[in-house]
């Protein structure tokens, strides 16, 4: 069964589903584009508007130049579903990444989570009135930090005792400008993702950032 969302950004519910038929209808080839977020039998379907990709996308371009001007290993893995049978829980970031253990997953083509590390970083965009807060699942799948965009904010989360809690700087990458991020996400109209991810280079420079 392929799913179809007339709207972006609109949420689609399903309840009782098991666990095979979430995984039968995430890997459908038709259902590429419709994020899932699947919590003990019920489903929620959601595809990303045009804004939300263009956001994540430009987070995604300023972490790969914070990085590659620190020379910092990392590894995307982008929209890569997380799941966990035995937990009943499965959910798609809008970004994620191998920082710390970069090397640890190099060799890995498949992800089992029930016995492997899960990404490092996962950064969440949300430009809607949230239907379910997907924090928990990154908790019970034990993702130590999340990016969380929201209201023109860049936020970050650190897992602790099972919860997140706001933090000031990022574990991850300690001392990425957040605050630049936002200023230039909030200009996205005015140039291309080229252009502000130039900008970004030339200002965290200019600020003997590298």
């Amino acid at each position: 069964m392929a799913i179809g969302i007339e709207r972006a950004d609109a949420s689609v519910w399903l309840s009782g589903v098991g666990w095979e038929e979430y995984v039968r209808l995430r890997d459908l080839p038709e259902n590429y584009h419709v994020r899932m977020t699947y919590v003990d039998g019920d489903l929620e379907l959601m595809s990303p508007s045009r804004p939300h990709e263009r956001i994540a996308t430009l987070i995604d371009r300023f972490i790969i130049v914070w990085t590659e001007l620190r020379g910092a290993a990392i590894q995307g893995c982008r929209t890569t579903t997380l799941q966990r049978k035995d937990l009943s829980r499965g959910l798609e970031p809008d970004n994620g990444y191998y920082i710390e253990h970069e090397e640890q997953a190099r060799e890995r083509e498949e992800l089992d989570l029930s016995v492997e590390l899960p990404p490092d970083l996962a950064v969440e965009v949300d430009l809607r009135s949230p239907s379910r807060n997907r924090m928990p699942i990154y908790a019970a799948i034990g993702v130590p930090e999340v990016w969380l965009w929201r209201r023109g904010t860049l936020s970050v989360f650190r897992l602790a005792a099972g919860e997140y809690a706001a933090e000031e700087d990022s574990v991850c990458l300690p001392g990425f400008p957040f605050r630049l991020a936002e200023r230039l996400i909030d200009r996205r109209s005015e140039m291309d993702d080229n252009g502000l991810a130039r900008v970004f280079r030339e200002e965290i420079r200019a600020q003997g950032g590298a």
